[in-house]
């Protein structure tokens, strides 16, 4: 595919450098000096607006800008005719994924999130395993995401609500919330609380969710995510009937990731358990776009099911208790 980029920044790089065979033809920055130097790399055509990226006739774009800028810019790219692959969080509410999916169902395009964390090897694994009925039906999800920020951390965009649409919750916790869904499927928010831990400003720095239903049965999610994680953490467990499965890790500062399976004993006790590490090198955002490749070419309907349902949970968490 010919493939036009929206914003070069950190992300916009990974996208660019993710599309294989496909064919970067154009890209644009609110930076021109970002734009040139990645079309440079790429053997691109750096534009001078988004109009003039649409005039490429991109077969797919990818939107990679700030969150306020991702459903507009998005919305554009569809009614061009373009495929759409918008970074998480689609958006800044949950009315910005409806726009998006009405564009892409009048134009008969396919558009999707960016929810990389899918196609770590270990992730991928790990859910299959748990999906697959092998351990007997999945209990519980556990998740814990976070970072410590960098000095001066509260001055960036992130920490500006009508850019960012939210706080840390919207950042990493947006991810923790697909994986959820994608195992468990829509739970209900049960729970939420919302912290400025550390750093000052507007918006959260630590989120902590309970998803389940009510009664004492049904599976739950309890996660956390938090810019106060002085060394950079992501762990994720999935508690099944008869096994846990557990996964540390998302490679760079993270460290490397492992898969490990602890498998009940008839008579309980210690389990047996299975390791799996996996390569340093991520390639997950690979992965990502050959199933959006594919998706294309199956000619599949809009797949944003799972940012829709991130946003209506994280727009409860923020109405039962506001920013101050």
């Amino acid at each position: 595919m010919r493939v036009g980029l929206v914003g070069c920044g950190r992300m916009g790089r990974k996208r660019a450098t993710a599309l294989g065979a496909d064919t970067l033809v154009g890209c644009v920055d609110d930076d021109p000096a970002l734009a040139r130097e990645l079309a440079a790399g790429h053997g691109a055509q750096a534009c001078d607006s988004l109009a003039g990226l649409l005039a490429l006739r991109p077969d797919a774009v990818i939107v990679a800008t700030t969150p306020n800028a991702l459903a507009a810019v998005g919305c554009s790219a569809l009614t061009a005719g373009a495929h759409v692959l918008v970074e998480k969080p689609a958006g800044t509410c949950a009315a910005d994924v409806t726009r998006l999916e009405r564009a892409a169902e009048q134009a008969g395009r396919h558009v999707r999130a960016g929810f990389n964390h899918r196609f770590h090897p270990g992730i991928a694994r790990a859910v299959e395993e748990a999906s697959s009925g092998r351990f007997g039906p999945v209990l519980s999800l556990r998740g814990r995401y976070g970072h410590g920020g960098r000095p001066g951390y509260e001055t960036e965009w992130r920490f500006d609500r009508a850019v960012a649409g939210g706080g840390q919750l919207v950042d990493q916790g947006m991810h923790l919330l697909d994986l959820a869904h994608w195992l468990l499927g829509p739970l209900p928010l049960h729970s939420s609380l919302l912290r400025s831990s550390y750093w000052p400003g507007e918006v959260e720095d630590t989120a902590v969710l309970l998803l389940g239903g009510v009664g004492r049965a049904g599976p739950f999610a309890a996660l956390h995510a938090s810019w106060a994680e002085w060394k950079n953490l992501f762990s994720l467990e999935i508690a099944c009937r008869s096994a846990k499965l557990q996964v540390d890790g998302l490679t760079g500062s993270y460290g490397a990731q492992r898969l490990t399976v602890y498998t009940m004993r008839p008579e309980l006790g210690p389990p047996d358990v299975e390791s799996v590490d996996y390569p340093a090198e991520d390639l997950s955002w690979a992965l990502e776009w050959q199933a959006f490749r594919d998706a294309v070419q199956a000619g599949a309907p809009p797949a944003l099911a799972s940012a829709g349902y991130a946003w209506a949970v994280i727009e409860d968490a923020y109405t039962r208790e506001p920013a101050a």
